[in-house]
């Protein structure tokens, strides 16, 4: 099983063909989009998608300005959306539940507005994750001089409590000292923001976990893709 995560910026503008492109060189089970938006690349993706396998695409928002995050998939699953617990971020979480597995997709806000989305995850992740099941996507955060080459991130105390709820950071358990980043600023400051988080009994099933960077490198988006191979 191969599940993939990309962050295709903004909608992905006039990189949808790139997009595509990418997501099927990788060929992932299950791709995580963030920053997706219900606009023409949106409807791009659903239909070539549709006819390479993925018989589930799934959004978490159906504005066409708004990004938010989309899961696609060639098993199916059941998804769901939190409007009553996450109000207005509700666009930032979709859940999609399979026969073995649970996958959270995520897209944090900048600065303490992610906070929100940390309180709902640490306090539900157990129910909704289950045995097998994993977070993954677009934290916009992560570890201060680790993930991080200085002391500018939000939000890391709850960023960290995922890991004390038992969530194995599964990148980073592989690669315990590398400083390798998915984003990078405008200055060239690099930054590790796009994170796998697993269940410890999933977590003993990765094989592999990397990132791509050609996509970032070739323009295709600002981020890197980030892949986790189980089984």
């Amino acid at each position: 099983m191969k599940i993939m995560t990309f962050n295709i910026r903004h909608g992905g503008g006039t990189r949808g063909k790139l997009i595509l492109e990418s997501v099927l060189r990788h060929s992932p089970d299950t791709v995580v989009f963030t920053e997706y938006r219900e606009n023409r690349n949106g409807l791009l993706l659903r239909n070539a998608l549709a006819e390479k396998g993925y018989m589930t695409f799934s959004s978490s928002s159906i504005q066409p300005k708004e990004n938010a995050v989309a899961i696609a998939s060639k098993a199916p699953c059941v998804t769901s959306t939190f409007p009553l617990e996450l109000e207005k971020h509700s666009q930032r979480a979709i859940l999609a539940s399979f026969e073995n597995i649970s996958i959270l997709g995520v897209y944090f806000a900048q600065n303490q507005a992610k906070r929100p989305l940390f309180d709902f995850i640490n306090v539900r992740s157990k129910d909704l994750l289950g045995r097998n099941g994993m977070i993954i996507g677009d934290f916009n955060t992560g570890k201060h001089y680790l993930d991080e080459s200085k002391k500018t991130f939000h939000c890391v105390t709850e960023f960290e409590q995922l890991e004390n709820n038992s969530l194995i950071d599964s990148w980073r358990s592989r690669h315990p000292d590398t400083m390798e980043y998915s984003w990078y600023s405008s200055a060239g400051n690099g930054f590790r923001i796009d994170h796998i988080f697993s269940t410890l009994e999933l977590d003993s099933k990765l094989s592999r976990v990397f990132y791509s960077h050609e996509e970032r490198e070739n323009g295709v988006s600002d981020h890197s893709t980030l892949i986790a191979e189980y089984g």
